[in-house]
């Protein structure tokens, strides 16, 4: 082996190990995750940031709910449902979803995430890092309601849930909230996806 490949070796192992310290750090929380060291550097500029909510009557409540939630940037809507309105934050790059509402603590009553997903597809989900269980809606590009999986709890990771056909929109609520908005197969949901 030449001197080169040597190199490479030696700088392969010094990246592992520093990737494996830094994991360990993460789990420890003895330094954030990188999802929490954005929110915190973005938190001052979060205001000017995000964008309105879709219009609705509710939009001021939206508003304020979400500032609590989002510290993050992500861009917030309302989601017009059966049975009321949920205000949800909006997960639509790789990065928010990846992240979704892992290592939260709670997410408060009538909230949720939206993931938005450029093409119709075969999205699974999985319940990585989560604190509490979710009902996760699935939804088609046209706003009906594929199917519903409800009460997942943390504990199921890592298993994958899929939804039940090609979906664009999969919305995050708290377990036992899809029965409340009266969220079923079929269901005709509405909201507006803010310009980024």
């Amino acid at each position: 082996m030449n001197k080169f490949g040597i190199q490479l070796i030696a700088l392969l192992a010094a990246c592992v190990i520093l990737f494996i310290i830094a994991q360990n750090l993460i789990a420890e929380h003895a330094v954030p995750s990188l999802g929490e060291f954005m929110a915190s550097s973005t938190e001052q500029g979060a205001s000017s940031t995000e964008k309105e909510v879709s219009s609705t009557e509710n939009a001021t409540n939206a508003t304020s709910s979400l500032n609590l939630l989002t510290p993050n940037s992500l861009l917030l809507t309302s989601i017009s449902v059966p049975a009321g309105v949920i205000h949800a934050e909006i997960a639509d790059t790789d990065a928010s979803r990846e992240q979704g509402l892992s290592d939260r603590a709670s997410l408060p009553a009538d909230n949720g995430m939206l993931f938005v997903f450029d093409t119709p597809g075969q999205y699974g989900f999985w319940m990585k890092d989560m604190r509490f269980p979710l009902d996760m809606v699935w939804i088609n590009a046209d706003k009906t309601v594929a199917g519903v999986t409800k009460d997942i709890l943390p504990s199921t990771y890592p298993s994958i849930f899929p939804p039940p056909s090609s979906i664009s929109y999969v919305l995050e609520i708290n377990a036992g909230s899809a029965e409340k908005f009266g969220l079923v197969s079929g269901a005709i949901v509405d909201f507006t996806l803010p310009s980024k």
